[in-house]
């Protein structure tokens, strides 16, 4: 099982409106791919997001692996080279993109999926279906009319942005999604590092009184001292995880008492290899693991561990590649669970006839 050739290719698909969130709008969905194909036909593929700069990482990183064995250890020392590739950074979301192509491409040769190599714990897991962002003329009517759409297509857990308004207006906006999912559906919120330590407390203490499913993100990725204070003085479960990287800045995040649940993201912070690594990590000291990211990838990880919590979903309507990307699709059951595929590998192919489009470099 030895990589043959390695080839990368960029896309993009714009939102008909921007969006934005606590700190950030977007334009576009842009993916990052690498194709890994090894000596018998068997292609691995991988994939991130992010544009050139993750591009160009990931064109230069891939070319290493080729001529390697699918040995992800082997490969994750060649690949994760602090003083040639990057600590951190948009270069790790490269490697990341290259480490799952790895494993898809080991499930293929092995006829397993990743699921089942990992642990295969179980077979379906809860997700919740992501959304709630700020646009354009998108008033409380509009939130509203998204998020009750979400629900009448089977999601029984809602997220949605807080962060970009003052505190006042997140508050209608939070009460807003509650009354129109209603009983019987989790709304979880995630502020992308866009508060201050004061106005996170603020809201902490009204969304534990409003039962949120948890507080994503309160504060800025550096001030783990301050995510921990939160974590002391309020009820709500505080998640934190997706702009961190390697299992040793998740020790980090750990060690420091900072976060109830873990969102480690396979695509950002190393791929699967270093993801199971921080799950086993968060096991051992009792916390849950619940990824930011593409669902494609992380059904698979949740379902192998015990710890895993919860998927995050994306529709087509925050990642505009979705509908378009693989041959195959993965979508919410009736009960707001989704199954790990149980065909080899992560269990997608790329449609390339229909990528071709939104196709941008490779």
């Amino acid at each position: 099982m030895t990589i043959k050739s390695a080839r990368v290719t960029a896309y993009s698909a714009h939102y008909e409106e921007p969006i934005t969130n606590g700190l950030y709008t977007y334009t576009h969905t842009q993916i990052v791919v690498v194709e890994l194909e090894t000596k018998s036909g068997v292609v691995g593929v991988g994939w991130t997001h992010g544009g050139k700069i993750v591009y160009e990482a990931l064109r230069e990183i891939s070319e290493v692996v080729v001529g390697q064995p699918l040995n992800t250890e082997r490969i994750w020392s060649l690949i994760y080279r602090p003083k040639l590739f990057g600590r951190r950074g948009l270069e790790t979301r490269a490697q990341s993109a290259v480490d799952i192509a790895v494993w898809d491409a080991i499930g293929k040769e092995c006829g397993r999926s990743v699921h089942q190599m990992l642990g295969g714990y179980r077979d379906t897991v809860p997700a919740y279906v992501a959304g709630g962002y700020y646009g354009k003329g998108k008033g409380l009517d509009g939130l509203q009319k998204e998020v009750s759409e979400k629900t009448a297509k089977g999601a029984k857990a809602i997220k949605m942005k807080i962060g970009a308004v003052p505190l006042a207006e997140d508050f209608a906006r939070v009460d807003a999604v509650i009354e129109a999912v209603g009983p019987g559906v989790s709304v979880l919120t995630d502020a992308n590092n866009a508060y201050n330590r004061l106005d996170a407390l603020k809201m902490a203490r009204y969304l534990e009184e409003r039962g949120c499913y948890w507080f994503e993100e309160p504060l800025s990725p550096e001030d783990n001292a301050g995510a921990a204070d939160l974590v002391r003085r309020t009820d709500i479960p505080i998640a934190l995880g997706e702009n961190e990287y390697t299992v040793t800045g998740f020790r980090e995040l750990i060690v420091a008492g900072a976060a109830d649940v873990l969102n480690a993201d396979a695509q950002i912070l190393g791929g699967i290899t270093e993801w199971q690594k921080c799950a086993h990590y968060a096991d051992a000291n009792h916390i849950p693991v619940a990824p930011h990211g593409d669902q494609e990838v992380h059904v698979h990880l949740v379902a192998a561990v015990p710890n895993g919590l919860i998927v995050e979903y994306y529709d087509n309507s925050l990642n505009r590649l979705k509908d378009a990307m693989f041959r195959q699709q993965l979508e919410v059951n009736s009960d707001g669970s989704i199954s790990a595929p149980t065909r080899p590998g992560l269990g997608f192919d790329l449609n390339h006839a229909a990528l071709e489009k939104f196709k941008v470099g490779g």
